[in-house]
C-alpha cells in the first residue's frame, strides 16, 4: 500500500482511503475527508490558494468542535464574562487559537475572517496564538465566528 498526503492537511494516508479528483491542470488531488476537500476549494473559490505556498509541508490537525459547544457562545452568561460591547455597538473578545503552527495558519484565519460579514477587525499574535475580533452582532453570532476559525 502506498502513502499519499492530503492535499489540505498534509497529514499521509493510504492512498486506498483517499478521496481522488483531478485540479483544472489535471494535477491529481488527495483529501483524507469531505472537511478537507472542501476547505481546499473554499479557499481557491476565494482566491487564498497560495495558503498552501505558505503551509509548506506543515501537517494540520482536523477540526473537533461540536455545534452544541458552539451554541454556548452565545448565551448571556458567556456575553456577559468574556464579550466587551463598545459604544458603537460593536462586540469585541480575545480568543487564544489552538493549533496555530506557523505563520501560514495566522494569514489564513486573518484572511477568512476579514472576508466574512459582520467581521470588522480580526487580528492575530503569532507568538502567544492570541486573537482580537471585533464584530457587528446583529450580522453574525460569535459561535458563527468561532466557526469560521
Amino acid at each position: 500500500m502506498s502513502k499519499v498526503s492530503c492535499t489540505h492537511c498534509n497529514l499521509e494516508f493510504d492512498e486506498e482511503v483517499m478521496i481522488k479528483e483531478k485540479d483544472e491542470n489535471g494535477r491529481q488531488l488527495y483529501f483524507c475527508c469531505k472537511g478537507c476537500q472542501g476547505v481546499y476549494h473554499l479557499l481557491n473559490e476565494e482566491g487564498l490558494g497560495t495558503f498552501y505556498d505558505k503551509l509548506g509541508d506543515t501537517e494540520l490537525q482536523p477540526a473537533t468542535q461540536s455545534s452544541e459547544d458552539l451554541e454556548k457562545l452565545d448565551l448571556e452568561g458567556f456575553k456577559n464574562k468574556y464579550i466587551t460591547t463598545r459604544n458603537d455597538g460593536l462586540q469585541e473578545i480575545y480568543l487564544i487559537i489552538e493549533g496555530i503552527h506557523c505563520s501560514a495558519c495566522v494569514w489564513l484565519n486573518e484572511k477568512v475572517l476579514h472576508k466574512t460579514d459582520g467581521i470588522i477587525e480580526a487580528s492575530i499574535n503569532y507568538t502567544n496564538n492570541k486573537a482580537k475580533v471585533v464584530w457587528d452582532p446583529e450580522v453574525i453570532p460569535l459561535s458563527k465566528i468561532i466557526e469560521t476559525i
